[in-house]
Parts: C-alpha cells; sequence; structure tokens
C-alpha cells in the first residue's frame, strides 16, 4: 500500500516538472512613442481577454504556456490603442503607443463688453507643433494637439493688450476662455474720501462732456486713447466735485477718485411736551455722542458732512427721541420733542383705621381707570411733571377728591386716599325703631307672663 502511494506521487511530480518546463514568462514593457517615459495604468488584452494592466513602470509580466503566437492589444486612455503577435516563445515585449490627438478650443471674450472677440490671432507652440488660426464670429478658434503635452500660446487683437498663456494638455479635449483688455480702457473708481465706501450715480464728464454715471460698486469704464491730457470732473449729491486735468500714460488703467463730502451749517433744538427748552439734553449722531443743548435747548453744528443720519436726543425724565434725517443742504433746524417718562403709580384706598378698600372706582382728571383690588390698590401709568386730579368713590363711603402731582423723573409713586365711612341718617334712625320694637317686645312677653303667674297663685288660694 505505501508502494503504491510512492509511485502515485512520483508520477504527479512528474507531470509538475513536465509543466513547469513548458511555462513561459512574457514581460511586456510599454513606453510613450516620442518621450519613451514609461505608461503606466495602460490594460494589456491577450488573444482579446484581460490580463491585467502595467505597473508605474510601465510593465506587465504574463506567465503561459502557450504553443501559438499569442494576440497582445495595449490600450490606454490619450493613446491610440496598440494589437499585434508575439511568438509564443518570446520573453519580452516593447511596445511604444503613440499619443492620440486631442482638440484644444479657445474662447476670447471682451473684459468691458463681455462679447466674443472675432479676428484675434492665435499662436501655439509646442515641441515639434506650431500652428496659428483666427477666432471666428464666436471668438473661437480650435487647435489638434498631441494630449498630455505643453504648449505655448500668444494671442494678439487689433485695439486690445496682447495675452501669452501656456496650456497643459490632459488627456480628453480642452476648452479655455480668456479676458482680452482693450488698450484705450481706462476705469474710473469713485469712492467716500472717509470710509471708501463706492458712491453710486455719480457723473463723470471728460473734457466737459458727460462721460456717465458709475454703477452700484462706484465704477464707469472709459475709451481713452493714451499719451494724451484730459480734463476729468466727478460730481455727486453732497460731495465737493473732483476737478483734474491729468496726462495718462499707456500703461495706466485705473483712475482712482476719492470725494470730499460737503459741509453744512445744522443745529438740534430739544423740547418737551410743554413747548419749553431743555438744557443739557444729550445729541447722538449714529450711535456717537456730539454734546449737549445749551439753555436754549439747542446744539449747532457748524459743518455737518452731508448723508444720512440717525439722530438721538436724551434728557433725563424724558422718553428718547429718534429719527433719521438726511442732511442735503444748508441752514437745517431740526426739532426734537421730547415726552415725558412714565411713572407707574399706585391709587391705594384705605379708612381711617388703615383697613383697604376695595372696590372703590377711580377717576383720574375725569377718565375712569379701574377699581381697587382686594388690598385696595390700583395700579396705572401716567406722564411725570404733572398734576392729577385723583377721585376715588365706593359704596358705603364718602367720595375723596385730591391733586396729586408726579415729579419729573419718577419711576415710580403712590396716591394715599383714606376714605371714611357714610352712615345714612334714615338708616339708623331705622335701625334704632327695630332695636326699640324689639325691646318693647321683650317688655310685652315678661309682663304676660308675669300675668299668668299671678293667675295661677290666685286659683290656688280659691281653691284652698
Amino acid at each position: 500500500m505505501k508502494n503504491r502511494r510512492l509511485i502515485i506521487t512520483l508520477l504527479i511530480s512528474c507531470i509538475l516538472l513536465c509543466c513547469t518546463a513548458q511555462a513561459v514568462t512574457l514581460r511586456i514593457t510599454v513606453v510613450d512613442e516620442e518621450t519613451y517615459d514609461a505608461v503606466s495604468g495602460a490594460s494589456v488584452y491577450v488573444d482579446g481577454d484581460y490580463v491585467g494592466s502595467t505597473s508605474s513602470s510601465g510593465t506587465y509580466s504574463y506567465v503561459h504556456s502557450e504553443d501559438d503566437d499569442l494576440y497582445l492589444k495595449i490600450v490606454r486612455t490619450g493613446y491610440r490603442n496598440w494589437m499585434g503577435y508575439v511568438d509564443y516563445d518570446a520573453t519580452r515585449a516593447r511596445v511604444e503607443m503613440i499619443r492620440e490627438d486631442e482638440i484644444l478650443t479657445f474662447e476670447l471674450y471682451d473684459a468691458g463688453t463681455l462679447q466674443p472677440i472675432s479676428g484675434a490671432v492665435v499662436d501655439v507652440e509646442g515641441d515639434d507643433y506650431s500652428d496659428s488660426e483666427v477666432t471666428g464670429r464666436d471668438g473661437s478658434a480650435e487647435f489638434s494637439v498631441r494630449s498630455g503635452e505643453s504648449y505655448d500660446v500668444e494671442i494678439s487683437a487689433s485695439g486690445y493688450y496682447d495675452l501669452s498663456k501656456t496650456v497643459e494638455m490632459e488627456n480628453s479635449a480642452r476648452v479655455v476662455q480668456y479676458w482680452l483688455f482693450s488698450n484705450d480702457l481706462l476705469a474710473v473708481q469713485v469712492q467716500d474720501s472717509e470710509t471708501s465706501e463706492p458712491i453710486e450715480g455719480a457723473e463723470v464728464f471728460v473734457d466737459n462732456a458727460r462721460a456717465g454715471a458709475t454703477d452700484a460698486d462706484g465704477r464707469l469704464q472709459l475709451h481713452l486713447e493714451r499719451a494724451e491730457r484730459y480734463s476729468i470732473k466727478v460730481t455727486a449729491a453732497d460731495y465737493q466735485t473732483y476737478l483734474e486735468n491729468r496726462y495718462f500714460e499707456t500703461d495706466d488703467v485705473l483712475l482712482q477718485v476719492d470725494l470730499v463730502k460737503s459741509a453744512y451749517p445744522v443745529s438740534i433744538t430739544a423740547f418737551n411736551e410743554a413747548k419749553n427748552p431743555i438744557e443739557g439734553a444729550e445729541v447722538y449722531l449714529n450711535g456717537m455722542f456730539q454734546g449737549k443743548t445749551n439753555e436754549y435747548g439747542r446744539l449747532v453744528f457748524s459743518d455737518l458732512h452731508g448723508g444720512t443720519y440717525q439722530i438721538v436726543v436724551k434728557a433725563p425724565g424724558y422718553g428718547d427721541w429718534s429719527e433719521t434725517y438726511l442732511i442735503t443742504g444748508a441752514g437745517e433746524d431740526i426739532v426734537a420733542q421730547l415726552g415725558y417718562d412714565r411713572a407707574s403709580v399706585t391709587i391705594r384706598a384705605k379708612d381711617p383705621d388703615n383697613n383697604p378698600v376695595a372696590g372703590a372706582a377711580v377717576v383720574i382728571d375725569g377718565q375712569v381707570i379701574g377699581t381697587t383690588d382686594g388690598l385696595g390698590c390700583l395700579n396705572t401709568p401716567l406722564v411725570t411733571n404733572k398734576v392729577y386730579a385723583v377721585t376715588a368713590a365706593c359704596e358705603g363711603y364718602r367720595n375723596i377728591s385730591v391733586n396729586a402731582e408726579i415729579p419729573l423723573g419718577t419711576t415710580e409713586f403712590t396716591v394715599p386716599l383714606v376714605m371714611e365711612q357714610d352712615f345714612d341718617i334714615w338708616m339708623l334712625a331705622a335701625g334704632v325703631g327695630v332695636v326699640a320694637a324689639l325691646l318693647l317686645a321683650v317688655v310685652m312677653i315678661v309682663r304676660r307672663r308675669r300675668a299668668a303667674r299671678n293667675r295661677g297663685k290666685s286659683r290656688g288660694r280659691d281653691s284652698l
């Protein structure tokens, strides 16, 4: 039995040795036809079947035991497919792949008008490559170039600055877009000299002729020949006029204009509800403290710049006054009328024994405010710096009226009302009458009982 197993093992070993002796390893090397650089990631097909891909060194090893020639196919994006036969006993195969042509498209646009530029000359230079095209009506030009290579591009067009670029082609078609700047284009940027904020709607004049108005970004594009002198004027509402005679060099592309705001005399006067001036009122412009009003309730600005301001006036004992004003001219007198602060006023009704009077109706200056609660209190807000006529009425109590003055600046105030009980004389007489009747009834009952006792005693004596 052991001999039989040994014989089988020897036979299997012989078969494996024979097969190993017939196996062939084919080393495939894939390179670029022009640069001879290794091409990695190339797909390898043998007799139509995918077997693997090349490594980073551009190689792939294929082990086989075929006795017929191999049909080899190499596929790589950006290259033309390579196909050919390799001898069955070959151990090396070198494949040189040819790059596939791709379309490189240029699209040119005017940087100012955003319109396509036709008639521009585009020159493309590369290794063993040179070509030139003119853009059509759509501003485009196409070139057939090799993928994976670098190209130098020169673009020129009448009335525009020349443009130089370098384009790297990948393994697919590519579209590149460029702006061309007019060589007579001049941009005007108008802004506030203090805040640097753009000024929209500023009027620009060139040699006394209106050239246009700035946009929301404070910009306006002009077309001026260079190496010339021009008179530039810029105007805007509430700003001082900008005027300059300037010579523009060929390299000048931007004119920055800083406008200074115009200054106007402005006064702010604070009054109270009684039309009396408020001295010492604080004035704020856009959140910044500017000063206090004088004895006439006035604060004067001799040179306030034109523009929009948030004006706030504050004074002790008064509510804040706030308004937004557009300062556009001289001699403005702004009037701020401040209302008095309101105090939380408590009307407290009680009797002479200091007990609360609930349900008392409260009238202030002829207007019913409400009734007192279980604690004899009623709370209401009232304007300060004023005298009020306060009246309270409640059944069983005499009406009471007082004058209460709420001092300026007071936040809480209490008006005490002492209400005396009201005794009705008829009700008192009726009460006395009821008591007298009760006493009379008691006397009559007592007398009847005594008379009954006396009669009982008399019958007793008679029976004896």
